[in-house]
């Protein structure tokens, strides 16, 4: 099989000649003039490549980024002009420090910017994303976070909106409604876009929102926008790279074909045979422990094999990736891995 054939295969729950295995495209892009890159790929590697379907106009809206050195650490601030007012963030050496959301009105000027946003289709980027990524490219239609997530994870940070949800939860639930619309948009255009994989890039953990939230705010988004996704032959991943015991339940209850960058504890915080005894019908793109890189080679092929025997089902629904930081003794350790999957041949 070749890569892309092995990946239709997973996707569709059937068993691959061999457990895939990818590399996310921003991951791999530093060091992509590398030629150590193409055995790799020769022996099965893929780099996975995100491309949006859609193109965002914005009305009545300035955006503007400055830079300047303070006390030998790099700052960058945006900020955005709307008629409603203005909100900024800043970066420290590459680092968020402050958010866009830190006041009842900032929510009001990000849900006016939201409201006077149109979507468009651009399925030409999309086809010309695919003749530029070459074979062991895999294309992905990315569709960002649901609405809460990106208010979380984006605008707001963390810390700031636990208070926010509560000081603040009028000017909140206003802003998630008008996301929740404008997110049913990109996901109807996103349907029509040529490509097979979506992904739902929800950097979610657990202990953020609990259960409860889980089931107000990201299960009825689910269950509503998908099955557009899924009507047109789509195969829909999230990305949940932290924690997901508290909320492995409801989870179960989503209408999630791919949990991508599933990670084993200390990472996160279930095992891969946990995972796979409370959502057995799901497929796995799995994340390998930075650390784990550094094990002995023999350690590291039986941990390799480990964890397909955990999480896969008799080889079926179950790949490998780098999504998160890729592994400093790259060149000596992924050979490895992809030696140990051969193993896993049929």
């Amino acid at each position: 099989m070749t890569l892309h054939e092995r990946l239709e295969a997973f996707w569709a729950g059937e068993r691959p000649d061999q457990i895939p295995y990818t590399i996310y495209h921003y991951e791999w892009r530093h060091t992509k003039e590398d030629p150590a890159w193409d055995a790799m790929f020769e022996a099965g590697l893929g780099v996975t490549c995100p491309v949006g379907a859609c193109k965002a106009q914005e009305r009545a809206v300035e955006r503007a980024v400055t830079t300047e050195v303070v006390d030998g650490v790099s700052i960058r601030k945006q900020t955005v002009q709307t008629s409603e007012g203005a909100i900024w963030q800043t970066w420290k050496d590459g680092w968020h420090d402050q958010y866009l959301l830190k006041t009842a009105e900032d929510y009001r000027v990000m849900t006016n910017i939201v409201r006077n946003t149109t979507l468009l289709p651009n399925y030409e980027k999309v086809e010309s994303h695919s003749m530029t990524i070459g074979p062991y490219g895999v294309q992905w239609l990315s569709i960002g976070r649901t609405p809460l997530q990106t208010i979380l994870v984006d605008f707001a940070g963390l810390e700031n909106f636990a208070f926010h949800l509560v000081d603040f939860e009028e000017e909140v639930r206003e802003l998630f409604d008008a996301m929740l619309e404008k997110f049913r948009q990109t996901v109807e255009i996103t349907s029509k876009a040529p490509g097979r994989f979506v992904s739902n890039l929800e950097n979610f953990t657990a202990e953020s929102l609990g259960p409860d939230r889980f089931a107000e705010f990201l299960l009825p988004v689910y269950e509503e926008c998908f099955p557009m996704l899924h009507d047109a032959g789509k195969i829909v991943g999230y990305h949940y790279d932290g924690h997901t015991a508290c909320c492995k339940d409801v989870i179960a209850k989503a209408p999630i074909d791919v949990i991508e960058s599933l990670t084993e504890p200390n990472e996160g915080d279930q095992t891969l045979s946990e995972a796979r005894a409370v959502w057995p019908d799901k497929l796995f793109w799995c994340n390998i422990r930075v650390g784990d890189y550094n094990l002995p080679p023999a350690e590291l092929r039986a941990k390799v094999l480990s964890l397909v025997e955990q999480g896969s089902v008799h080889g079926k629904c179950f790949a490998f990736e780098v999504s998160e930081q890729y592994p400093h003794n790259w060149r000596e350790s992924i050979p490895i891995v992809l030696d140990a999957l051969r193993d896993t041949q049929t």
